[in-house]
């Protein structure tokens, strides 16, 4: 279903009024591409700028020695005006969140035609999840394109093609961070920071305990772990790990 593009310029006599989003989620499936666009190409310091530019339609039409002539756009009306370099950035202030993404996962609904699973990953397999997980952390590591293209695949099913295009990547890679940050606000218990050893958990070894965790250690039960809801799985962990937690904190004072 397409959305309604939205209207950030309006005209009131000769005054031009811009709204501008101040988080990601406000952004429209035709903004955030266009973000992502930006994002790939442009550098941070250029980035607000950019976007303000191509949220609002307006056209630079000529650089001076204190900033811009811009002709912005309201329907059929036209009005051109001067645009400090300051103007410019108290204006593009609230484009600030850009800089991080956020704990609120937004994405592009659709990906070559292939759609999105929901945005935080509700109904998406907890097998899923942990195929997400590993691919992260594997690009992590290697900043293997492949990677990227089988989380966009697990996160698009159907999705066909490669390889991934520097905004797909952009946007998986966001999406990923987001629901991440999400989840540890979610589920402290299960998510808490890993003591600072030095050594890298083996992946591997920590999707197992996952696994031990939900099944009780009976490997007959493990296909139907594998198949519960992602926020059932990491509902359940978060109760396992506050339970240990407990545990240990009442046999360290005996």
């Amino acid at each position: 279903m397409k959305t309604k593009k939205k209207t950030r310029v309006s005209f009131s006599g000769n005054i031009v009024s811009v709204t501008l989003p101040r988080s990601w989620g406000e952004l429209s499936q035709e903004e955030l591409a266009a973000v992502y666009r930006l994002m790939a190409h442009v550098s941070a310091d250029m980035l607000g700028a950019f976007v303000f530019f191509a949220l609002t339609g307006a056209k630079v039409l000529r650089r001076t020695q204190k900033g811009f002539i811009v002709l912005f756009r309201d329907g059929r009306r036209r009005l051109r005006m001067n645009l400090s370099a300051e103007q410019l950035a108290v204006r593009t202030s609230c484009l600030d969140f850009l800089k991080e993404p956020g704990n609120v996962p937004v994405r592009l609904d659709r990906m070559r035609k292939a759609p999105a699973v929901e945005r935080s990953l509700h109904g998406v397999r907890f097998s899923d999840y942990l195929r997400l997980e590993n691919l992260y952390q594997g690009f992590l590591s290697s900043n293997s394109p492949e990677a990227l293209l089988k989380m966009a695949q697990t996160l698009y099913p159907g999705l066909t093609g490669s390889p991934l295009s520097p905004q797909e990547q952009l946007c998986v890679l966001q999406w990923t961070v987001q629901i991440k940050s999400m989840s540890a606000l979610l589920f402290p218990n299960f998510f808490r920071p890993a003591s600072d050893s030095g050594e890298t958990p083996n992946q591997m070894d920590v999707m197992n305990a996952q696994i031990r965790a939900l099944t009780g250690g009976d490997v007959t039960k493990e296909e139907t772990v594998l198949s519960l809801d992602c926020w059932r799985a990491l509902t359940e962990l978060d109760a396992l790990a506050l339970e240990a937690q407990q545990w240990k904190s009442k046999h360290k004072e005996i």
